[in-house]
């Protein structure tokens, strides 16, 4: 069955004998012959005749220098986003890969499944009957961060249910990318041949991108493994550009040594001496170009991974419309995880002592932002101590309703005094008083909460919402706490109820009349649709420095009601007919609110959609500033 929306590149290279095998394998895969790319590197004029006849009717071919694997995959991917149409999938194939029967489906389906993953590969086994992996995706070793496959020539496993896994680079022999990864990041043409793959890969991973390995899906291919000269120049490279000063400085030598040694034992002679010899000449002179090459990046610690991860996620788009590489290494907390809070705790250490110490080792050492104090103030000194005082901490509570570990009197003032500790961010005008008056004032910067650009399908919504026998849905989403007003709710239900359904969603609340209360957690694959399903979301808290559920609305451009003396004046300005002010509980204030709703009812999207771009400007401008590049060390 013919996948419509796959096209393909294969990289050709003087393997005249097995090209065709793979083409017939790819069409009986699912990929139609026209959507075949062949770009053949073989710089034989005169055997193009024979790669012609190999050539499904229909498949294309084009012929160019041969500038490495690199090169030819860009090239393909270039044209076929100007050639190709109504593709969303391409696949990268060697000229001796062959995928077994449903594998390009299978792939195909991770992809659909998972926006943010941006490539995908299966298990590649190799040997006369394809009984021997070759490998199910790699990683790196711990001390000098070498590649290695995992499952490297053990048997091949029999069937698996298991869901795609998450791996930290994969082979190149055979791959399916997202459409515009490649074009948007394209593969470095340094390497010419062996670990470009990995390096790509690895700055997907440094973009937010997933890199995966589905295991129920096989491919077979055959390789000889890396060459010696490539193998010492490349590992430079890629330490360069991804390593610490460390492993940039002993990985190629170690390599070295280790090659020639098993050539003494197993040959008694080191014929490989030369070509490693030119390898480690060569990988100096580009591995020193790629350092120069080297941006300060960002590297997002967030320790509650699940509660955070939209939050994370739109800060490193705004990072990346700044032009700095940020990568996010997350954490789960333990309510996601369903781990013990003290291991959590320690994985929390050894996320930020693992980060600090890569960063001691880079030439352009990045700096760490912490997305969540887990240990209240105390995380001042931790993250001092651990990843240095160029980090910066984010406060979203600085007066938690509930209270928790570090933040209390004795910790702010202790960490309030300390010289050369991290940077504070707050997110909020009302935060940042609230942080001055516990003793933080130095070195303390309010930047917008991070959102995303709305997206352009709401006004869809809205007609949905609006059509006939719908009511407009005034919804509270969230957990509940003791400062949300209860009373006002029930106010606004007696006075609205007629015209309106009024609907509450999240964890912990008490039943409140006039609304239909859903006592659950959301997870946060429902939350999005909830809030884009809206006409109207109130946020009925007396006090508060931030919203994450008014910013989720405003990225949906789904108007919200709440109080003036809050954040939401920072979102939407002070005079918006959208915000209120005066005495809580007053009827004039249930009279204020019931028009606020009122009005969002009946032009909040507009109102919305105008904050919404507003905002996100102004957000992407203050991070910039933030994060703007300091002075190269020398």
């Amino acid at each position: 069955m013919i996948i419509p929306d796959l096209v393909a590149v294969v990289v050709h290279h003087r393997s005249y004998g097995t090209l065709g095998a793979t083409l017939n394998t790819l069409i009986a895969g699912g990929v139609a012959p026209d959507r075949i790319l062949v770009v053949d590197n073989s710089e034989e004029p005169l055997r193009r005749t024979e790669v012609e006849s190999l050539m499904p009717a229909g498949a294309h071919t084009i012929y160019s220098a041969n500038a490495g694997y690199g090169a030819a995959v860009n090239r393909g991917a270039a044209w076929h986003e100007k050639n190709s149409h109504g593709w969303r999938y391409l696949l990268v194939a060697t000229h001796e890969s062959r995928p077994e029967a449903d594998c390009l489906a299978l792939l195909r389906a991770t992809l659909a499944e998972d926006p943010e993953t941006a490539v995908v590969g299966p298990i590649l086994v190799t040997g006369d009957e394809g009984k021997t992996i070759w490998s199910e995706g790699g990683r790196f070793t711990r001390v000098l961060g070498l590649p290695r496959h995992h499952g490297h020539l053990t048997p091949r496993p029999g069937p698996s249910a298991a869901p795609p896994q998450l791996v930290s680079w994969l082979d190149g022999a055979l791959l399916m990318f997202r459409r515009g990864v490649l074009t948007q990041h394209p593969i470095d043409e340094t390497y010419f041949l062996y670990m470009e793959e990995t390096d790509h890969h690895q700055t997907l991973r440094h973009h937010g991108w997933k890199v995966k390995v589905n295991a129920q899906a096989f491919a077979w291919q055959h390789s000889n493994g890396i060459p010696p000269f490539y193998m010492t120049r490349n590992i430079q490279i890629f330490h360069a550009k991804h390593g610490s000063r460390f492993q940039a400085q002993a990985s190629a030598p170690y390599l070295f040594v280790r090659s020639v040694a098993r050539d003494l034992i197993k040959q008694h002679r080191a014929t490989t001496l030369r070509p490693l010899l030119a390898g480690l000449r060569s990988g100096r002179t580009l591995a020193a170009a790629a350092r120069a090459k080297e941006q300060e990046g960002v590297v997002i610690v967030n320790p509650l991974g699940g509660a955070l991860a939209h939050y994370s996620h739109a800060l490193q788009q705004h990072l990346g419309a700044a032009g700095i590489p940020a990568c996010v290494r997350a954490l789960d907390e333990p309510s996601v995880s369903g781990q013990h809070r003290l291991m959590w705790l320690l994985e929390y250490v050894k996320l930020l002592g693992s980060e600090g110490w890569y960063r001691r080792g880079r030439s352009v050492p990045p700096r760490i932002l912490l997305t969540w104090p887990v240990l209240g103030f105390w995380d001042l000194f931790l993250v001092k101590v651990l990843c240095g005082n160029s980090s910066w901490v984010v406060y979203h509570d600085p007066n938690p309703l509930v209270r928790s570990v570090g933040s209390g009197r004795a910790a702010s003032a202790l960490m309030g005094r300390m010289k050369g500790r991290p940077a504070t961010l707050v997110h909020s005008q009302a935060a940042a008083e609230a942080m001055r008056v516990r003793g933080f004032t130095k070195g303390l910067t309010v930047v917008p909460h991070p959102v995303l650009p709305h997206s352009s399908e709401r006004p869809l919504v809205e007609a949905v919402h609006r059509g006939p026998g719908r009511r407009p849905r005034v919804r509270v989403l969230g957990q509940y706490k003791r400062d949300r007003d209860l009373d006002l709710l029930v106010a606004l239900a007696s006075r609205l109820g007629s015209s309106y359904d009024f609907e509450i969603i999240g964890r912990g609340w008490p039943q409140v009349e006039g609304w239909r209360v859903d006592s659950r957690f959301v997870p946060e694959e429902e939350l999005d649709q909830l809030v884009a399903d809206s006409t109207v979301i109130v946020i009925p808290y007396k006090r508060f420095f931030q919203s994450g559920i008014a910013i989720r609305a405003l990225e949906q451009a789904v108007p919200v009601v709440g109080r003036s003396e809050t954040s939401l004046r920072d979102l939407f300005g002070p005079e918006s007919p959208l915000l209120v002010s005066g005495n809580s509980g007053s009827a004039s204030d249930v009279d204020a609110w019931s028009k606020a709703i009122e009005f969002a009812v009946e032009h909040g999207r507009t109102e919305a959609s105008k904050a919404a771009g507003a905002f996100h400007r102004q957000a992407d401008h203050e991070w910039a500033l933030l994060v703007r590049p300091r002075q190269r060390l020398s």
